[in-house]
């Protein structure tokens, strides 16, 4: 038998893969230790948690040094840490969204025919970036309806049922630019209007930069926060 260093449950070592002397080992407690599968799972969940407050802390850093840069009267300070508050819960409702770029509206008669046709098109999307839990997908267009325009482009917003699928699609979205279908779809996170404030001022800095003559820039995301790093490859001014 075998006992878990956490939890101190026994287990035979037939059914959990440890050999004879290993089992000794841990038994005389020479330093030699061993985790169960339930005990070994929810380490991995505390070190997820641990990752999310620490970006959650640096976020907090920076909206912080953000106001603290002016004198302020305890009423301003008060509604400075509120707008502080809010801004962490709106990047915590939108953790899970994504938009989708450049897909031309259909010139349907009612909203749900165009939210039938969108469906379609966002979980091919999916599909393509090998994405399968798409099954409760509901796309959102964003911004209002001009029936007088003939190319209408309005982003998708949707949601996935996790963080960690926003990630994979992400990631993978760049294989959308190899694609015929896709090829003029882009694909970001759903950022918060100060988010979007934040990317923009990191631009304006890129381009000034190549401007007066640096090259081989490009704006990476470090923790959520947009910074502008080396590359090895030349870069456009222009960054998505």
């Amino acid at each position: 038998m075998v006992s878990c260093c956490i939890c101190s449950k026994s287990f035979k070592i037939e059914c959990v893969d440890v050999s004879n002397t290993q089992a000794r080992k841990i038994h005389k407690k020479t330093g030699l230790s061993w985790t169960c599968k339930c005990c070994s799972q929810v380490g991995n969940d505390i070190n997820e948690l641990k990752e999310v407050i620490v970006a959650l802390q640096n976020e907090i850093k920076l909206l912080k040094s953000a106001i603290s840069t002016t004198s302020q009267s305890p009423t301003n300070s008060l509604l400075d840490t509120e707008k502080i508050i809010q801004e962490i819960s709106e990047r915590e409702k939108r953790k899970c969204n994504i938009i989708i770029y450049g897909n031309n509206e259909e010139n349907k008669t009612s909203k749900n025919e165009q939210l039938a046709v969108d469906t379609v098109f966002v979980k091919d999307v999916l599909s393509s970036l090998s994405v399968t839990d798409n099954d409760n997908i509901k796309p959102i267009r964003l911004g209002k309806f001009d029936a007088t325009k003939t190319d209408r482009r309005r982003p998708i917003k949707i949601t996935l049922p996790s963080e960690n699928s926003i990630l994979s699609v992400l990631r993978m979205s760049k294989e959308l630019k190899k694609s015929t279908r896709f090829n003029n779809i882009s694909i970001t996170r759903d950022r918060t209007p100060m988010q979007l404030e934040l990317y923009r001022n990191t631009k304006i800095e890129l381009n000034q930069r190549i401007a007066n003559g640096e090259s081989n820039l490009r704006i990476r995301y470090d923790r959520g926060i947009p910074v502008i790093i080396s590359s090895k490859l030349p870069v456009s001014p222009t960054v998505n």
